[in-house]
C-alpha cells in the first residue's frame, strides 16, 4: 500500500505543470522528488541520475504522444583524471589515518611515563643527589612531549577533515556512485520529463513563534532547504516520502530559510522580565494539518526571547513551550 502510494506521489508530480521552470524539487521531511525536462534528440536522451537516488523511484513520462521504447541504466563513468585525484585524495587519508594511531600509541606512552615518573619516592643517593629535582624534571620532559603530541593530533585531524571534505565535494561533482539513464523515444518528441525520488533532498521544518499578547500566537513556517541547483522550482510537503495518505499540494519556496506559511493559533503565555524564565508558551493547533517538528525562534512583542523546540503538533493537540533554554524548551502534551 505504501508503495502505491508513493507510485501515485510521484506520478502527480511527473503530471504536474512545469511551473516556469525545467527543473523542480518537491522536498520531503526524509528526502525529496526532482522532477526535469531532458531534451531528446533524434530519438534519443540521456541524463545523469545521483548516487543517493532511491532505486526503483525513476520515472520518465513523454510528450506529445510520443512513445519510450527503452530505458536503460549504466554506471555513470568517472574521468580518468577525476580517478586519479579521488585516489590521491583516498592515499593522504591513509596516511593521516596511520599518523593519528602512531599519535595514539605515543599519547600513550608519554601518558605512562609522566604517570610513573610522578609516582616515583625520591631516594637520594651518590649518583642522583637531588631525586626531587630529577623526578619533576623527567615529569615536564614527559608532559612537553605530550603536548607535542596533541598539538599534531589536531593538526593532523584538521587536515584530515579537509581532506574528506575535498573527496566528498569530487564525489559528488563527478557523480561518483551515480548511473546513466539512457532512453529511447519513438515519435515526435523534443524532451521528456525525468523525475526520481533523492534521500539527499530533505527540508528541514524552522519556525519563528511571534506574541504580541498572552491569548494569540503567529508561528511562520521556515525552510531550510537542500543544496540546489539554480533556477529550481522549489516547493515543500511536510510529510516523509512513504507516507500512507498522499499529501495536500506542496508550498512553494522563494528560497532557504524563507517563509512559507503563517498560522494564527490560540496560544496562553507568560512572559516575564526574568532572564532565568522568559517566556513560556501553552500552544494549541487548531489547524486541520499536523506541523511538523522543528527548532523555533520566539519573539514577544518584537523582542527576541529565546530559541525552542517544538514536537511534531497534531489537529487538537496543545504542548507547552518554554523560550529560551535548548536543552528543556517543552514539557509533555496537556491533551486536545
Amino acid at each position: 500500500m505504501v508503495r502505491l502510494f508513493f507510485t501515485a506521489g510521484l506520478l502527480l508530480t511527473l503530471i504536474s505543470p512545469v511551473c516556469a521552470a525545467s527543473r523542480q524539487l518537491t522536498c520531503y521531511l526524509d528526502g525529496g522528488v526532482v522532477s526535469r525536462e531532458v531534451a531528446v534528440v533524434k530519438g534519443y536522451a540521456e541524463v545523469a541520475l545521483p548516487s543517493g537516488m532511491v532505486p526503483g523511484s525513476l520515472r520518465v513520462k513523454p510528450e506529445n504522444g510520443s512513445v519510450i521504447i527503452r530505458v536503460e541504466s549504466l554506471p555513470a563513468r568517472v574521468d580518468p583524471r577525476t580517478e586519479k585525484a579521488l585516489a590521491l585524495l583516498d592515499e593522504r587519508t591513509e596516511l593521516l589515518g596511520d599518523r593519528l594511531r602512531a599519535l595514539q600509541t605515543r599519547e600513550e606512552i608519554f601518558t605512562a611515563a609522566a604517570k610513573s615518573q610522578s609516582a616515583k619516592a625520591p631516594r637520594k643517593s651518590k649518583a642522583n643527589p637531588e631525586p626531587v629535582t630529577a623526578i619533576r624534571q623527567g615529569t615536564d620532559l614527559a608532559l612537553t612531549r605530550l603536548e607535542e603530541v596533541y598539538r599534531l593530533r589536531r593538526t593532523t585531524e584538521r587536515e584530515l577533515k579537509g581532506v574528506e571534505a575535498k573527496r566528498m565535494d569530487l564525489s559528488r561533482r563527478a557523480n561518483v556512485g551515480g548511473s546513466i539513464a539512457r532512453i529511447r523515444v519513438q515519435g515526435r518528441c523534443d524532451a521528456v520529463t525525468v523525475a526520481y525520488a533523492s534521500r539527499d533532498a530533505a527540508w528541514k521544518p524552522s519556525y519563528d513563534l511571534r506574541l504580541d499578547g498572552p491569548d494569540t500566537a503567529v508561528l511562520t513556517l521556515r525552510a531550510l532547504l537542500p543544496e540546489t541547483e539554480t533556477g529550481t522550482f522549489v516547493t515543500v510537503t511536510p510529510t516523509p516520502l512513504a507516507s500512507p495518505a498522499l499529501p495536500s499540494d506542496p508550498l512553494p519556496v522563494a528560497g532557504d530559510y524563507a517563509a512559507v506559511t503563517n498560522y494564527t493559533l490560540p496560544a496562553v503565555a507568560t512572559a516575564t522580565t526574568s532572564p532565568l524564565a522568559s517566556l513560556s508558551v501553552a500552544l494549541t493547533n487548531s489547524t486541520r494539518l499536523t506541523l511538523p517538528s522543528g527548532a523555533a525562534a520566539c519573539f514577544w512583542k518584537g523582542e527576541f526571547r529565546g530559541t525552542a523546540h517544538l514536537p511534531a503538533i497534531h489537529p487538537g493537540e496543545r504542548v507547552e513551550v518554554l523560550c529560551g533554554f535548548p536543552s528543556e524548551t517543552l514539557t509533555p502534551a496537556t491533551g486536545r
